[in-house]
């Protein structure tokens, strides 16, 4: 018994340690630096955040229940379930009262934003909400009460910015009006999203058409832009999660000897070479017979791309790779993200100056903004400025964050290049995903061949942890949507986990401070904008008006697979001295097979 504890520990303490234990320790959101109505208010916003993942796993539950016709702007017939109405409303309740408190707590750019962005979300209420009903009090005067919550809202917060400078040198005043800006707030968001359950139950009552459904539907089609940024993410952190798994898979081969080692990444090649070639075999000659061009282009890039990181990232390890990790992360997503962001916040104006200032300036404003420019050669030229950067960071730095975030964006610009360059030119070159873990493959075959005999057991297991990693990395998350299949859950099930990841190994940024997000604006900010996305996700996938395969697509080719590359740079491909030189010891083996006991 005491020697198969040993081997489980032996065999899966790393998958515990490296997977699980440390990047929780690390990453996980901390909420001890907000007031204590502030860390009630995220603690509600996560529980309903948790409520809402787990519904999103089983949302076809929703749908036996009564079904709501939508008559939204799409030609299918969409059907929402009626208990999903309040829940969402609720949840953008409490989203925006997240976001609005956060708001209060960072810089006044930061206030005058989320103004703007409240003021676009909620601007179709604006127009249509005189169509409420009719016969009741509510319905009379509904419209009214909402464009009262939906103006104060921003005027407060613009109120707020406005009075930053004068309020900044009298603590005891800014407290004072930062508690009665936080409960006016509450009131206006109530008043804007309380009226619309109001008018809800009230048409329920009177067996009235319910037009509400039909209003909310096309306002999150309005602003289901937003989600972007989270499925990027979600895309990565799963990406991050296989690196994880990757590198624990093969840490116990460490006490292996080097024949041993050598065998071990022998037969991996082959199960790989087996089940990547010789079963998928019609399905590469029909690839290099009609696709040639996708195919090469795919070697190409990656070939430049495993350059780049081989150039960009020989520098020492450093406690400053999660930080970094998660800024060009997040910075990635809100890039690739940020076409569809303004446009949201474009038409959001529009509907505002239409229905209140009574103008279509806004919306031959909005149609004259190269959306689509911005999406090609914008961010082409993203790219290479974000090249530029990285380079003069990791050229002023010695070391440490300066490095690691350079090197990521270096990476993650030079893929941008690689990829917007040639759409903005109008060539459509294609590219074939299952070459990229075939020519990993072949990439570490031909390493093993040339220089097997001096290959060291570090550089072994290297090798057989670039092979898993890649492998996991392509399947992207098949494996997850696998297992949860046999649990009986959706395939949703890979946005949801990389959800659940970026909240709790992913958030090490949100105890972080600067001079426009303080360290108290910035966890409500993140849990709120979380909040506010999943429940856009959550009405979608209830009414299965759009899926999120095709983002999470664009997400994982155009961060996931860069991301995917300096993550195994840094952590993979690295030469560790100490490691090195503790491998080639004359007698290494004991304390080898002493080191994953110990984890």
């Amino acid at each position: 018994m005491t020697r198969l504890r040993r081997l489980l520990v032996v065999l899966l303490g790393p998958l515990w340690v490296r997977t699980f234990r440390d990047p929780v320790r690390e990453g996980h959101l901390r909420l001890d630096r907000l007031s204590r109505a502030e860390g009630q208010l995220a603690r509600f916003g996560l529980v309903l955040l948790g409520l809402l993942l787990v519904s999103l796993l089983f949302s076809d539950l929703w749908r036996t229940g009564v079904l709501l016709q939508l008559n939204g702007t799409r030609n299918e017939l969409s059907f929402l379930p009626r208990a999903v109405l309040p829940v969402t409303l609720l949840g953008l309740l409490l989203s925006w009262a997240l976001l609005c408190w956060g708001a209060l707590d960072a810089g006044p750019l930061v206030r005058v934003v989320v103004a703007l962005l409240a003021l676009a979300t909620g601007a179709l209420f604006t127009v249509t909400s005189t169509g409420l009903g009719s016969g009741a009090w509510v319905f009379d005067h509904g419209a009214t009460l909402i464009r009262i919550g939906l103006f104060g809202t921003t005027g407060l917060l613009v109120l707020s910015a406005v009075l930053h400078p004068v309020l900044r040198g009298r603590p005891r005043l800014a407290g004072v009006t930062t508690g009665v800006l936080r409960v006016a707030l509450l009131v206006a968001l109530l008043l804007q999203y309380g009226t619309l359950q109001w008018a809800n139950v009230e048409s329920e009552r009177q067996g009235l058409p319910l037009l509400v459904p039909g209003l909310m539907d096309g306002s999150i089609d309005q602003i289901n832009g937003y989600l972007l940024p989270l499925v990027y993410v979600a895309a990565v952190a799963v990406i991050d999660f296989a690196l994880d798994v990757s590198s624990s898979l093969t840490e116990p081969a460490r006490v292996l000897r080097r024949r041993w080692l050598l065998v071990v990444l022998v037969a991996l090649l082959a199960v790989k070479v087996v089940v990547q070639v010789a079963l998928e075999w019609d399905q590469w000659r029909a690839t290099l017979t009609y696709q040639p061009v996708a195919f090469w282009r795919t070697v190409v890039c990656l070939v430049v791309l495993g350059t780049v990181v081989a150039l960009v990232t020989r520098f020492p390890a450093s406690e400053d790779h999660q930080l970094a990790k998660e800024r060009a992360m997040y910075g990635g997503s809100l890039a690739l993200a940020a076409p569809t962001m303004l446009s949201v916040l474009g038409v959001g104006v529009a509907l505002f100056m239409v229905g209140q200032l009574h103008t279509d300036l806004g919306s031959e404003v909005n149609d004259a903004v190269p959306y689509t420019w911005l999406g090609g050669e914008g961010l082409a030229i993203g790219g290479g400025l974000a090249v530029l950067a990285g380079l003069v960071l990791m050229r002023r730095s010695a070391g440490g964050f300066g490095d690691e975030l350079g090197s990521a964006l270096v990476v993650v610009g030079a893929w941008f290049l690689m990829i917007f360059v040639p759409s903005s030119l109008g060539l459509e070159l294609g590219f074939d995903y299952p070459t990229v873990d075939l020519v990993v493959t072949v990439g570490v075959l031909l390493v093993l061949l040339l220089r097997w005999r001096s290959l060291t057991p570090a550089a072994l297991v290297s090798l057989a942890t670039l092979l898993v990693f890649s492998w996991l990395v392509m399947s992207r998350g098949d494996y997850l949507s696998f297992i949860g299949g046999l649990a009986g859950l959706s395939a949703i099930v890979v946005v949801v986990f990389g959800v659940v990841l970026t909240l709790a190994s992913g958030s090490s940024f949100a105890s972080e401070s600067s001079r426009r997000l303080a360290a108290e604006a910035r966890p409500l900010l993140f849990v709120g904008y979380l909040l506010l996305s999943v429940v856009i996700l959550h009405w979608l996938e209830v009414t299965h008006e759009q899926g999120q395969d095709d983002n999470s697509l664009i997400g994982f080719y155009a961060i996931g697979i860069p991301m995917a590359a300096w993550l195994a740079g840094r952590r993979i491909a690295r030469r560790e001295p100490e490691a090195d030189a503790a491998a080639l010891a004359p007698e290494p083996e004991p304390e080898r097979a002493a080191e994953p006991a110990a984890l």
